[in-house]
């Protein structure tokens, strides 16, 4: 029997003041597992005075430009996500003061957008003109009473230039809100805005705890007005077929096919599941589990698999990840050794998936975890290959997920994203290949700066669980007031097929297939939350793929899409479940979506982005 290494993430000492202040409190604090938040409440109020006729947006019109950025607000909302939509300016063209500081409308309530809802939004956004003033302290007022008085609320405006009807003044009525009590943040992107109408503007997100972003046509506009958005709405989106594993053992589990499941950790409770292997067919098993705030300093989860009996099942794979300070995804994942000579058969064909705990603990909040199961054998082998086609421009913004990875090739692809967000892309990989991933990111000479502050990029495998970034396992380059461009550079590292001779050499870039990327800019202070940074992502792959047949993973029609069957991947690339959704655009409409979206430090930069991980391989006991 050959069980697969195990995978352990450690980190590199830090100055000892700096871990001091960091890890002292979390060594005799339980992590914490989070209440899954309700998506926010949020109306988007978009300026429609006479400026925006203007044509100087990038070769068109500041309304065309508008229309454009709100049209991919609309298409790309969850389904379960509330959204309204207001607009000023837009009906009365005449001189008269009073009249044209009235014009306000709620074009769309606060709702849910099902697909009837979004079908209206888009057509009513194709009928806007622009005519009239700009009412910004009115239309606080107004959006404000859209969103009711309950619940994490957000207001989103577009503005081309100063309130032209003031009193109120605009910073005015923000402060209003906030000293009656009224618990929401305003967004702000200037478009095109003169000097003077941007103070005014970045006064409104200041005082109610939101952000300001600037944009100068009609990309940079849809690209910042989609990160206002997903900030609102989520961070992680946990997505998977609802399952209950058993907490008692693989007597009492579930049988489980190829595809993605959704399941939670509760207490300090292991997850068991059947599942069915030949010993001609290779398991993959992968786990992510997802937390709102962060784990505690020692948390760790492990997927094991192998014949039912005796103690864990372990015969077949076992992997594991461990966090040293505060991450919100802990992932890790394993592969069978192919061959009948190296599994233990298993009697009836009929395993045990264990997941352990040793995150939660008892009288914790339930915690969401994926679980993503495939197998390959010689009919899948056989399959025809199938991959996303790559996107580009505004279309290739991250996404929020390992599942709503947004599939890119070679080349370099911008956006600008808040701090604390980690989004995710793919890009898919053979053996023979060599990756090489560059991040980079331009810090504001504004940006308010804290010791921890760090940027980062990880790079995970298709077994989702994450490789070594560069040969000084450095993740996260420490900000520390710089300003200006930073960069961080993962590669190039080749692709090979793993065996039983490679052990730690590989790196975790031993299974071909499609590999994800992940970037963030973690700063644990709430001063910093939501600041907009633009970054930039260069993939790089080169080298010619090596001849020969690769281990073709099967992981089940489209279930959490509601999709039809789609074909296995070549070369160990991923389909169905793990390659097809993944592929498939972050809407949010999976069938057991949980909505989460976390403060600074989301994603798995630990340690709030500043640590330094070594990834070792290690035998299975």
């Amino acid at each position: 029997m050959h069980p697969s290494p195990r995978r352990r993430r450690v980190l590199a000492a830090l100055p000892v003041l700096l871990l001091t202040a960091l890890l002292a409190p979390a060594a005799s604090a339980s992590p914490a597992a989070p209440e899954t938040p309700e998506p926010a409440r949020i109306v988007l109020v978009l300026d429609l005075s006479g400026s925006m006729n203007e044509n100087d947006a990038g070769g068109r019109t500041r309304l065309a430009a508008a229309k454009q950025a709100v049209t991919r607000i609309i298409e790309t909302a969850p389904e379960q996500a509330p959204l309204g939509l207001r607009v000023y300016g837009a009906t009365y063209p005449g001189q008269d003061k009073k009249q044209g500081c009235a014009d306000t409308q709620q074009v769309l309530p606060v709702a849910a957008m099902d697909r009837a809802a979004r079908a209206d939004a888009k057509k009513r956004v194709e009928g806007f003109t622009a005519a009239g003033f700009t009412p910004i302290g009115v239309y606080l007022r107004e959006a404000a009473k859209d969103l009711g008085t309950t619940g994490n609320r957000r207001i989103v405006l577009v503005s081309d230039g100063e309130d032209t009807c003031a009193p109120p003044p605009p910073c005015d009525v923000a402060r209003e809100l906030k000293a009656q009590g009224v618990d929401l943040a305003v967004d702000v992107v200037g478009f095109r805005t003169p000097s003077s109408a941007r103070t005014q503007l970045k006064c409104i997100a200041d005082v109610t705890g939101g952000s300001y972003a600037d944009a100068q046509d009609a990309d940079s506009l849809t690209g910042n007005l989609g990160t206002l958005f997903r900030k609102g709405w989520r961070t992680y989106q946990a997505t998977g077929k609802p399952v209950s594993g058993s907490l008692n053992g693989c007597q009492d589990a579930p049988l489980v096919a190829p595809g993605q499941y959704l399941d939670k950790f509760t207490g300090g409770r292991d997850l068991y599941y059947k599942v069915k292997k030949r010993t001609d067919q290779r398991l993959q098993v992968s786990a992510t589990a997802v937390a709102e705030q962060g784990y505690g300093r020692g948390s760790m989860i492990t997927v094991a698999a192998g014949p039912p009996g005796d103690g864990q099942p372990r015969a077949w794979l076992r992997e594991f990840d461990q966090s040293m300070g505060w991450a919100n995804v802990i992932t890790t994942g394993g592969r069978s050794k192919p061959g009948s000579g190296n599994d233990e058969p298993a009697p009836d064909d009929t395993g045990c998936i264990i997941v352990e705990n040793d995150v939660t603990k008892s009288g914790d909040k339930p915690m969401p975890v994926e679980l993503l199961v495939g197998i390959a054998d010689a009919t899948t082998q056989q399959a025809g290959a199938r991959t996303p086609e790559p996107r580009t421009g505004a279309d290739a913004e991250g996404g929020f997920s390992f599942n709503s990875a947004t599939p890119i090739g070679p080349g370099t692809h911008r956006q600008s994203i808040a701090v604390g967000e980690a989004p995710f892309w793919r890009v898919e990989l053979k053996a023979g290949q060599k990756l090489t991933v560059k991040a980079g990111v331009d810090i504001p000479a504004d940006f308010p700066h804290a010791t921890t502050a760090g940027w980062g990029v990880t790079v995970y495998n298709a077994q989702r669980e994450a490789a070594q970034c560069n040969t000084d396992h450095n993740l996260t380059e420490l900000i520390r007031g710089r300003t200006g461009r930073i960069e961080r550079v993962c590669g190039p590292w080749e692709i090979t097929e793993g065996d039983d001779t490679k052990s730690s050499a590989s790196k975790g870039y031993d299974v071909p297939g499609t590999y994800y990327i992940q970037a963030q800019v973690a700063e644990p202070g709430d001063k910093a939350k939501g600041v907009l940074v633009p970054i930039s992502l260069t993939v790089d792959v080169s080298g010619t793929p090596r001849p020969g047949n690769g281990p073709v993973f099967f992981f089940g029609d489209d279930a959490t899409q509601g999709k039809a069957p789609s074909a296995a991947n070549g070369d160990g690339t991923q389909s169905g479940t793990g390659g097809a959704t993944a592929a498939a655009r972050d809407d949010g409409r999976s069938v057991g979506e949980i909505a989460l979206w976390a403060g600074a430090g989301a994603g798995v930069l630990l340690l709030c982005g500043i640590a330094v991980r070594v990834l070792l391989r290690r035998r299975a006991a």
